[in-house]
């Protein structure tokens, strides 16, 4: 792989020159860390999307009568994909014998800030001995919320996304089918009556 990129350069420079070769270089550079970041983004929103359904889930275990090790053993089956690497994690974790509150913290490394509510909630009703249903009810409540904002936030964006398509599909349209003809109209009477 080095092997390559230094051949790769020194190839550029003989070709190109220095001067180019380090501004291509770094245009190059600066496209790959702009994909990662964008990749780094879209991999995070989808976690952000999916987290109130896992939170949904883990409360209709807990209904189910399961412990909460329990839920999050069968969520590391069933969760939405985005966040199931975090709750398998979790789950192995839990499998090899670490306490609920220290394997929670694998669901908060690969799943973000979006677990942390949930993870608090849990982690807080198991080492405290709080009785799960009022931390289930609030549980509902944010994720429910959550997906709330979540909807009301793509609405807001909704017109921003649908101008493009309003401009550019109904603007020639309307150009094509009421102007062009007055155009056309005027023209042809403008012919009509020259000498």
């Amino acid at each position: 792989m080095i092997a390559t990129l230094v051949l790769g350069v020194a190839t550029a420079t003989v070709v190109l020159g220095p001067g180019l070769t380090v501004v291509g270089s770094a245009c190059v550079v600066g496209v790959l860390a702009l994909r990662r970041h964008n990749e780094r983004r879209a991999t995070q929103q989808a976690i952000d999307a999916a987290m109130p359904d896992a939170v949904e889930l883990i409360v209709m275990c807990l209904h189910a009568g399961l412990t909460p090790a329990q839920a999050v053993t069968e969520l590391a089956l069933v969760a939405p994909r985005p966040v199931r690497h975090g709750f398998q994690a979790t789950a192995q974790r839990l499998h090899r014998g670490a306490a609920f509150g220290e394997a929670l913290g694998e669901l908060t490394a690969h799943c973000g800030r979006t677990a942390v509510g949930l993870v608090s909630a849990l982690g807080t009703a198991v080492r405290d001995g709080l009785p799960l249903a009022p931390v289930l009810d609030r549980l509902t409540d944010e994720a429910n919320a959550e997906r709330r904002r979540a909807g009301e936030a793509a609405a807001r964006r909704l017109p921003v996304r649908l101008s493009f398509p309003l401009v550019a599909c109904t603007l020639p349209s309307f150009v094509l089918l009421a102007i062009a003809p007055a155009v056309l109209g005027a023209l042809s009477t403008l012919q009509g009556t020259a000498p």
